[in-house]
């Protein structure tokens, strides 16, 4: 019988890339991972060539594998946020009570000739804070190990 790879929107695509890379990237096999999930070998190569459709389940079964939280690998495989957010996106926050990572689609104010727009700044200093405290997250995180 001949194999059959399923042609993936490229989202699709890009997920399953991504949640692969985490699993070689944390030095871990497929096998490895089914067994953790109690699956067939196998399994999850079917999940990744597409005969078997990839499910949320799949997501959260394989961050569990991993040792990290669902939401840990959902951020690995969407690091960056989209920056202005959708007037959608936008509205959910708004409506569910939440604070949206960033404004919707403003256009960011013109800098004079060669300047930095005040979108460009506020960028970059996100940036710059997301590497502070991460690195402080990290480095409390590892004091906190040695001393256990």
């Amino acid at each position: 019988m001949a194999r059959r790879e399923r042609n993936f929107a490229p989202e699709v695509a890009y997920v399953l890339a991504r949640l692969k890379l985490a699993i070689q990237a944390l030095g871990f096999s497929l096998r490895i991972i089914e067994k953790r999930l109690q699956t067939g070998d196998g399994y999850l190569s079917r999940v990744f060539t597409g005969l078997i459709e990839l499910k949320m389940e799949h997501i959260i079964g394989i961050a569990r594998a991993l040792e990290m939280a669902p939401e840990e690998l959902m951020a690995f495989v969407y690091p960056i946020r989209k920056d202005p957010i959708s007037p959608a996106a936008y509205e959910l926050w708004q409506r569910v009570g939440g604070l949206p990572p960033v404004a919707p689609s403003l256009a960011p104010r013109q800098a004079a000739e060669g300047g930095v727009t005040e979108a460009d700044a506020e960028r970059l200093l996100r940036q710059a804070l997301g590497r502070v405290f991460g690195d402080l997250a990290s480095t409390l995180g590892k004091e906190a190990n040695k001393a256990s």
